[in-house]
C-alpha cells in the first residue's frame, strides 16, 4: 500500500493577499467612522447612554484638539502654566497646600516645602 503525499494548496499571489488586507482595513476604518458619527449624532433616551455619549465626546475632543491656537483670543483663553505648589504645617500640625509661596503665611514661609512634580 503506497501512500500518496498531499501537496498544500498553492498560496494566492502577493498582490491578491495585499488587496484583501487593504480591503478589510478600509472596511474596518469605514465601520469605525460610522460608529463614531452615530455616537455623536444620535440622542439616546437612557441617562446612562447619554452620560457615555458625553464622555465619548469629551475624549474625542481631547484627542483631536489642536495644538496651536488660530487667533489671539484663543491664546488668551488658554490657562496659564501652573506655578510651583507648596505645602506647610501650621501650629496644630494641619497640612495646607497652596499654589505659590506668596500664599504661605509669612511665619511659615521658612518651613514651606515645594511639592514634587
Amino acid at each position: 500500500m503506497t501512500r500518496k503525499s498531499r501537496k498544500a494548496p498553492p498560496k494566492p499571489p502577493l498582490a491578491r493577499r495585499l488587496g484583501r488586507v487593504l480591503l478589510w482595513t478600509a472596511l474596518f476604518v469605514l465601520l469605525l467612522a460610522t460608529a463614531d458619527q452615530a455616537v455623536l449624532r444620535l440622542s439616546p433616551a437612557s441617562p446612562l447612554l447619554s452620560e457615555l455619549r458625553d464622555c465619548y465626546r469629551d475624549l474625542r475632543s481631547r484627542l483631536l484638539a489642536r495644538s496651536r491656537p488660530d487667533c489671539i483670543e484663543e491664546l488668551l483663553e488658554q490657562p496659564k502654566a501652573p506655578s510651583r505648589s507648596y505645602f506647610y504645617a501650621d501650629r496644630q500640625g494641619e497640612l495646607h497646600f497652596v499654589d505659590s509661596l506668596q500664599e504661605v503665611p509669612p511665619s511659615y514661609r521658612n518651613e514651606a516645602q515645594p511639592l514634587a512634580e
